[in-house]
C-alpha cells in the first residue's frame, strides 16, 4: 500500500432525496485541509435529481445508484464496501464539515490503537452555539444522551450517526455476514446498535471538541426530528429497532438493569404517540409484528455478539447515564 493510502481516508455517503443540501455537503468535504482519498455516494432511488447533480458537478465522486430506497443501513454498507482506505468517514448528506474535520479526526483516532471512532462536536446549522451532539452516553431506556460536561478525550458510548470517523479495522471487526449496519433495521437506531457492538468488542470512542461540523437534521424528513413528527413507516422502524438492539446486545445482567427503564420509556412513547398523533398509533403493532419476523435473525446475531464480546457489563455501565 502506498504511503498516502496507508493513512488515507474514504468517505461513505448514502443519499435519499438529499439534493437540497448535497452540494453544500460535498463542497465542504472536498475543501478539507486533508483531502479524502475517495468519496463514495450510494443514491437510494432519489427522485429529486441528486444523481444528475453529482454526475454534473462532482466527477471525482464515485456514484452508485440503486433503483429503490433500500434503506439507510443497506446504502451505507454498500458505500463502505465500495471504498478503499483504512479510515472511513460515514457522513450524512446534510452535514457540513469544518475545514479541519478530517485532519483532526484522523489524529484523534491515531492516538491509541483501540480508539475505533471519534465523537465530533456537531452544532445545528441554525446557530453555531446551538449544540446537536457532543460525546454521547447510553440511557437505560435505550437512547443516547449528550454528555453534560463534555471534555476533550473523554471516553463515551458513541457519537452522532451523522458523522462517524472510524477505523476500517473496527468496522470489519463488528460486521456480521458482511453487514456493518444491521440491514434488518432499514433506518434509525443503527448508530446505537453499532456503538454497542463496538463497545462489546473493546473498541473505544473518544469525544473531540476540535472535530467540528454543523447539521441540518432529518433533512430527508423535512426536518421532522421528533419521533411523533415522523411518517408512520419510520416510527415503525424506530420502535422495532429499539427492541432489536436490546435483544441483540444486552447481556442478562444488563437486561435486568435496563428492562424496567425500557418498559417505562416505551409506555411513555406509546402514550405520547396516542395523544399527539393518534392516526400513527398503528406503527406500534406494525413494529411488534416486524420485530417477531426479525427475531430469528436477531437471535443469531446476538449469539455471535455474545460469543465475541471481550468487556464485562461494568464497562457498558460506565458509559451509561440516567433514565
Amino acid at each position: 500500500m502506498a504511503a498516502y493510502s496507508a493513512r488515507g481516508i474514504s468517505v461513505a455517503i448514502a443519499n435519499w432525496n438529499g439534493g437540497r443540501h448535497l452540494s453544500r455537503c460535498l463542497d465542504a468535504l472536498l475543501s478539507q485541509s486533508l483531502e479524502p482519498h475517495d468519496v463514495v455516494v450510494v443514491d437510494n432511488g432519489s427522485t429529486d435529481g441528486s444523481p444528475a447533480l453529482i454526475r454534473r458537478n462532482y466527477p471525482q465522486v464515485r456514484l452508485l445508484t440503486r433503483p429503490l430506497n433500500e434503506g439507510f443501513c443497506r446504502g451505507y454498507n454498500l458505500a463502505i464496501r465500495g471504498s478503499s482506505c483504512p479510515y472511513v468517514l460515514i457522513l450524512n448528506s446534510d452535514i457540513f464539515l469544518d475545514v479541519n474535520f478530517l485532519e483532526r479526526a484522523r489524529l484523534a483516532v491515531e492516538a491509541e490503537s483501540r480508539i475505533g471512532w471519534v465523537s465530533a462536536r456537531i452544532t445545528h446549522d441554525r446557530g453555531r452555539e446551538d449544540l446537536d451532539y457532543v460525546g454521547q452516553y447510553l440511557r437505560r431506556r435505550l437512547a443516547l444522551v449528550n454528555s453534560s460536561t463534555p471534555c476533550e478525550g473523554e471516553d463515551v458510548f458513541g457519537g452522532s450517526g451523522s458523522a462517524i470517523f472510524c477505523r476500517r479495522e473496527m468496522l470489519e471487526d463488528i460486521a456480521f455476514n458482511g453487514e456493518i449496519y444491521d440491514e434488518d433495521f432499514f433506518a434509525y437506531i443503527e448508530d446505537l446498535d453499532m456503538a454497542w457492538r463496538a463497545q462489546l468488542r473493546g473498541w473505544r470512542c473518544v469525544y473531540r471538541p476540535d472535530v467540528t461540523a454543523s447539521h441540518i437534521g432529518s433533512a430527508s424528513q423535512g426536518g421532522r426530528i421528533r419521533v411523533v413528527e415522523k411518517a408512520p413507516e419510520f416510527i415503525t422502524h424506530i420502535i422495532k429497532n429499539r427492541y432489536l438492539t436490546l435483544i441483540k446486545n444486552a447481556t442478562p445482567g444488563l437486561l435486568a438493569r435496563f428492562l424496567p427503564f425500557f418498559i417505562v420509556g416505551e409506555f411513555l412513547l406509546w402514550l405520547r404517540l396516542a395523544l399527539r398523533s393518534p392516526l400513527k398509533v398503528t406503527a406500534i403493532p406494525q413494529a411488534i409484528s416486524q420485530t417477531f419476523r426479525a427475531l430469528p435473525s436477531a437471535l443469531l446475531k446476538r449469539r455471535n455478539t455474545m460469543e465475541r464480546r471481550v468487556v464485562p457489563d461494568g464497562r457498558i455501565l460506565e458509559l451509561t447515564r440516567g433514565f
